[in-house]
């Protein structure tokens, strides 16, 4: 099957066939999933593409399960299913993450001193400090781009 930018059907993003309370993470409105409209706009190169995008005025969100999301936590699609999670509510440990280890205390960025600015002893860094008059331009020629 040739995917077809102007099907609306054939857009992985089209809404429910069960509709649905939604959400918009763009401008927060919630409404019916059958209101999400079907939009077709012309690109830069002039080829024409199609989206779902939520009914509001002015508003960019698009997709049903990129930026229009179901309100009800325990949605379900046709299918019996929407996304998995592992985790039982109230499941998550607060010593699962050892705040030790994340102590900010143990890297301090004044401690560096003016090595780190020019790259030091740092691996794939210049041993001494370049300034924009050594390149000329203000680049690494290393860089590849």
């Amino acid at each position: 099957m040739v995917y077809d930018p102007l099907d609306p059907q054939a857009d992985p993003f089209h809404p429910p066939a069960i509709p649905t309370q939604v959400g918009c993470l763009h401008c927060g409105k919630e409404y019916e999933s059958y209101l999400i409209e079907w939009r077709v706009e012309t690109g830069p190169d002039g080829t024409q593409r199609g989206f779902w995008c939520c009914p509001t005025p002015g508003c960019g969100g698009c997709g049903f399960g990129f930026d229009i999301l179901p309100t009800d936590p325990h949605y379900q699609d046709e299918r019996g299913g929407w996304v998995w999670d592992d985790e039982e509510e109230g499941e998550f440990e607060e010593d699962e993450f050892d705040e030790e280890q994340f102590d900010e205390d143990e890297f301090d960025v004044e401690q560096l001193g003016d090595e780190s600015a020019g790259g030091g002893d740092l691996p794939n860094g210049p041993s001494e400090t370049t300034t924009d008059e050594d390149t000329g331009d203000g680049r690494d020629d290393e860089l590849p781009w």
